[in-house]
């Protein structure tokens, strides 16, 4: 029976075996970016104090190894597409003429002309 770990004096000479070897008959899982609190803040244009309170009240998907947060961008970028706002489906000059309209079909304010006796 052929065996997958590789040698004690491999190990310690620094031959690191190959992917095919270290994981066997496992499929290979593809890495995941992650990111650190500064890291994060850089992408979202954000304060680091503003990411830790997130993370202390579970706004941000995040996670934990003992002491250190760590945040995965696939679950970032989830999340951010989740808290889209759709836009405007109306044109710019269009809103601007709805304004204008009711701007103009107000009751103006201030003092009525005095009444002449």
């Amino acid at each position: 029976m052929k065996t997958t770990r590789p040698a004690q004096d491999d190990l310690r000479a620094g031959n690191k075996p190959s992917a095919s070897q270290s994981q066997g008959n496992a499929q290979a899982r593809p890495q995941a970016i992650l990111w650190n609190t500064p890291e994060l803040a850089a992408y979202l244009n954000v304060k680091e104090g503003t990411i830790r309170y997130w993370v202390h009240v579970k706004y941000i998907p995040h996670i934990k190894f003992q002491s250190l947060v760590r945040f995965r961008k696939t679950d970032i970028d989830t999340w951010l597409d989740t808290r889209t706002a759709p836009g405007r489906l109306t044109t710019a000059k269009k809103v601007s003429e709805e304004i204008l309209e009711d701007i103009q079909a107000r009751p103006r304010r201030g003092r009525l002309p005095r009444a002449k006796l």
